[in-house]
């Protein structure tokens, strides 16, 4: 297990490279000038030459990526073109804020999956089964950008604010400053409706797989053991089926913790969230570099590190598999 994991670990470098790569040349590919969107209307060509200069940008492309990523391994994430911060500094401000959204959204996507799975395995070709499964489609068809506007609507707008539309309350010791509002139950009123809006694509998605997988295990030969050594019905789907079933389910869920952070980008928008998914589409529309490539980098992390974590999970599942 120690090789595989430190195999895995020194595999994670050359993908993060390749990926900011790819993401620096695509940004450097888009029309448009940063420098000329900073300054506005207050543009002298001489003010531009000496942005440029302090930034970098006045050197190659490949020459700004090595400089760039010689930076990085000092751990530098450089200098925001938009606010002039350090990169990791924004980065680790907002981060809590998406990972708490990550988190919960994950939870509202297992908290309706596993039982509408169940069940809908457990009483297949039924009216339960055909209600989780049409649910399900609807909710893999419904973009979260239209669950998030309803939410807005019922919740915000019909129900005379039960909820908020927008904005942010921390939690106790993530605020990053003296005049943030901090707020454990202000907290979920805010992250509910996003939460949601994220989790039920998650679910709909999740919903099915594990229906899927349960379907093809209730009929294997452990399981219909289990049950002629007189285990009652609970322990049989629980302890055996269920547990064996997971597997092709975790490792989507380990892919959807990834994408989360891409759909994060829409809901924090339409939430006036201050996530990493708002700090990386300012970030593209100012064309701000560094931030941009801070951006790909955290994201390119949480990928590897989810794949990394699931592969690992895999060996509490089924005690067979081993990593030598």
């Amino acid at each position: 297990m120690r090789v595989y994991l430190l195999k895995r670990l020194i595999q994670i470098v050359p993908t993060v490279v390749m990926i900011t790569f790819v993401v620096f040349l695509m940004m450097q590919s888009i029309p448009g000038d940063p420098v000329v969107a900073l300054l506005g209307d207050a543009y002298t060509e001489e003010d531009a030459v000496k942005i440029r200069e302090a930034y970098g940008l006045d050197q190659p492309v490949l020459v700004q990526y090595v400089i760039w990523l010689g930076k990085l391994a000092r751990g530098d994430w450089g200098i925001s073109i938009l606010t002039g911060r350090p990169v990791l500094q924004d980065v680790l401000v907002r981060l809590p804020v998406t990972l708490e959204l990550i988190v919960l959204s994950m939870a509202v996507a297992l908290l309706i999956a596993i039982p509408a799975a169940i069940i809908g395995a457990l009483r297949q070709n039924t009216w339960a089964d055909y209600t989780a499964t049409s649910v399900a489609m609807i909710g893999v068809s419904i973009p979260e950008f239209f669950v998030g506007v309803l939410l807005l609507l019922a919740f915000s707008v019909g129900l005379n604010g039960v909820l908020p539309s927008s904005g942010w309350v921390y939690l106790p010791g993530t605020c990053p400053n003296m005049v943030c509002g901090v707020s454990f139950w202000g907290n979920m009123q805010h992250v509910l409706m996003p939460a949601i809006a994220l989790g039920i694509g998650r679910a709909a998605i999740l919903t099915r797989l594990l229906r899927a997988s349960m379907l093809e295990v209730i009929r294997t030969e452990y399981v219909t053991t289990a049950r002629a050594k007189g285990l009652s019905e609970g322990p049989v789907i629980l302890k055996h089926a269920f547990k064996n079933a997971l597997i092709p389910t975790v490792t989507v869920m380990g892919l959807q913790v990834g994408f989360l952070i891409g759909g994060a980008i829409v809901v924090e928008t339409l939430f006036a969230m201050p996530g990493l998914g708002t700090f990386g589409i300012d970030a593209i529309i100012a064309r701000d570099y560094q931030q941009v490539q801070g951006f790909a980098l955290i994201t390119a992390l949480a990928f590897v590190i989810i794949n990394l974590l699931v592969d690992i999970t895999y060996t509490f599942l089924d005690p067979r598999i081993r990593y030598a």
